[in-house]
Formats: C-alpha cells, sequence, structure tokens
C-alpha cells in the first residue's frame, strides 16, 4: 500500500482525526499529521494521543498498512500497547518509515496482494524476534538487517520493537525475487550493514527537513544502496557486475566521512584504503559524476558550517575548526566558505549567536 492509502488509512481510524501542523519537527502531534509545506511529504502517528479503547484499532491500520499486512495482534492489551511512527515520502516511490511499536505479531497472508511488487528492507535498533517468510526465519535484533518480499505471504513476532525500514518497488532495484528472497535471510552479515544503518539514520534525521529535490537525490541513495546491499550477500555475476562500481562509491564516501579531519586525505589515500588504483577510483568517481577532491572539501565546509553554526558560551576559533576539519590554511578555508555559503566563517558565527 503506497504512502498515500497509508495517510488515509490512518486517517479513517477511530479517534485519529489529522490535523496539519506547522512544522515538521514539531514533537506533540494529536494522531496522525501529515504536512507537505515546502519540502518532503512527513507523516505522523502517535498512539499515545489516542484515548485507551481507541488505540488498538488505529494501531492495527498504522501497522498493517506500513507493512502491508494483513492482521496485527499485540503480545499485550490496555495502556501497554503502543505505536509511534514516521513515515517519509521522498518519491520515485521510495519510503522510509520508523517505528517503535510494542510486542506484536504481524501477518500477511497467501491471497494478500500488493498493487506494486515491493520490497522492505528493515534495520533493528531495540527488540527481538523472528521474521518467517517462504520457510526461511530471519532473526530480529538490533544492528539486524533483514528484507520482506511483499508478492509473499510472512509471519513477523516481535518483542517492543524499534526499526526502520526503506519502502522500495522492486522494479527500481532491478532485483528479482529468485535473487532478492534468499538474500534477505543474510542481509545482516554484509560488509555494508553498518552502512546500510547509518545511512537509514541520517535518513530519519534529516527527510523532513529537505525540499523535494533533495529529497529525491536521498531517495536515489538509498535505491543505490539498497541494491548494493543485497548484491553482496548474492553470488549473481551480473548483479555483482552491475553493482561493483556502487558498492566502492558507498565505501569511499563512508571511509572520507570517517577521515575528513586527516589532512593527508587525498584521492591516493582514498584508493589505498579501499585497495583500488587511483586510476581506478577517478574512473568509478566520473561514472557517477563525483568529483572527489571538491566533494571532499564541501563536505569539510558543511561539517564546518554545522559547528559554527552551534550554540557555546565562548567562541571558538576560527583557525581551530579550520584545523579541525582538515584545512591546513585558514585563508583557504575561509576564501571557500564564503564561496559555499556567501559569508565569511566569523560572520556566520557571529550571525548564529545572535539567535
Amino acid at each position: 500500500m503506497r504512502f498515500r492509502a497509508l495517510r488515509d488509512r490512518i486517517w479513517a481510524s477511530p479517534g485519529a482525526a489529522p490535523r496539519l501542523q506547522s512544522s515538521r519537527r514539531q514533537a506533540r502531534v494529536p494522531h496522525c499529521h501529515s504536512p507537505t509545506l515546502e519540502g518532503v511529504v512527513v507523516l505522523v502517528f502517535d498512539s499515545a494521543t489516542l484515548p485507551t479503547r481507541e488505540r488498538y484499532g488505529a494501531i492495527h491500520d498504522a501497522i498493517t498498512s506500513a507493512a502491508s499486512a494483513t492482521f496485527m495482534a499485540p503480545a499485550r492489551g490496555g495502556e501497554s500497547v503502543h505505536l509511534r511512527m514516521q513515515a517519509w515520502d521522498l518519491g520515485g516511490g521510495v519510503e522510509v518509515i520508523d517505528a517503535r511499536c510494542s510486542a506484536h505479531t504481524l501477518r500477511r497472508t497467501v491471497r494478500a496482494g500488493d498493487e506494486q511488487p515491493t520490497y522492505l528492507i528493515t534495520c533493528g535498533l531495540k527488540g527481538r524476534g523472528a521474521h518467517h517468510q517462504l520457510d526461511r526465519e530471519m532473526p530480529v535484533r538490533p544492528t539486524g538487517v533483514w528484507g520482506t518480499d511483499l508478492t509473499h505471504p510472512y509471519v513477523h513476532h516481535v518483542t517492543d520493537t524499534w526499526t526502520t525500514t526503506a519502502k522500495v518497488p522492486r522494479d527500481l532495484l532491478g532485483v528479482p525475487s529468485r535473487l532478492a528472497g534468499p538474500a534477505f535471510q543474510h542481509l545482516s552479515d554484509s560488509p555494508l550493514a553498518p552502512l546500510f544503518h547509518r545511512h537509514m539514520a541520517e535518513v530519519r534525521d534529516v527527510a523532513g527537513d529537505l525540499n523535494p529535490v533533495a529529497a529525491a537525490s536521498l531517495g536515489t541513495a538509498t535505491i543505490a544502496l539498497t541494491r548494493a546491499l543485497i548484491a553482496s550477500v548474492t553470488d549473481d555475476d551480473r548483479l555483482n557486475r552491475e553493482t561493483t562500481g556502487d558498492i566502492l562509491l558507498l565505501q569511499v564516501k563512508e571511509f572520507v566521512r570517517a577521515h575528513l579531519a586527516d589532512r593527508a586525505l587525498d584521492p591516493r589515500t582514498v584508493a589505498a584504503a579501499n585497495h583500488v588504483s587511483l586510476r581506478h577510483l577517478y574512473k568509478t568517481c566520473a561514472q557517477a559524476d563525483l568529483h572527489l577532491e571538491q566533494w571532499i572539501i564541501a563536505e569539510r565546509l558543511a561539517g564546518a558550517h554545522e559547528e559554527l553554526a552551534r550554540p557555546s558560551s565562548a567562541p571558538v576559533s576560527i583557525a581551530a575548526v579550520a584545523r579541525r576539519w582538515g584545512f591546513s590554511s585558514t585563508s583557504h578555508f575561509a576564501r571557500r566558505f564564503r564561496e559555499a555559503y556567501e559569508l565569511s566563517p566569523s560572520e556566520w558565527q557571529a550571525l548564529n549567536r545572535r539567535r
């Protein structure tokens, strides 16, 4: 079920009357709201705002819609049943759903049909249990990753959980069910699993603040990482060939972001760390239209920009910030900062100190 159908179904739940909020970051929501404003559509559902007698029905509708399930049974009743869910529509059919739910069992029956073949790739943050599909059992646990093919039935039995899920149409991934199904039970073993976890956490943190263009870019990155994650635990030669460049690019970006403060960071150290030649690194980046040196500078500037905006009891030295973000020259840092943000570092710092 697509995002708007999920929204409409929740709004039709007993007591779940929507109200549009003026801020996507507002913590208190009545039951469900879906602000569009200038950015990505955000859905928020919080059962704590409902009377106890109405919670189960609203939770049932919300979680079965999000997970394309047929039936949901809570492990306990009364006030202990709870669900807080946020969902972001990144465009192009890609959705991200963050859910914190009390212990329950979800079932999808054989007869349940999805209007579009879709995969769910889920990161576990809290809770334990088991996810069963096609005679395969996948453990649900913190740091785990598992997948679901919504063209088949499944059973999901868990304790109190917190999960973040990417919901991606199968056609966008280009990975057929015959490959995805066996791969889904091994996703936690992929060397890309930690990267996928971090990516989903970043999506959760920033998606609600993005404009549609930036959200679409984030959706494209989510597709690429999901495809690479699945490919990394399959033996399909064609899929592995097609995703080799994507996987290298993801690893390069991860390495760079972890070493932005290292002033020795350059394409040669990046290539050596990823066990590829400098030529191969440049070729891979060129295919992705990524200018590596400029991207490294942009990432460093973004980090410095964020640090200078933080409230502080004492002014932070511009030179110290420049050094912390890998710039050996304060003047070079100041020039590039002004080019990027149309303010000098000190002007930006002073502007935020007055707020």
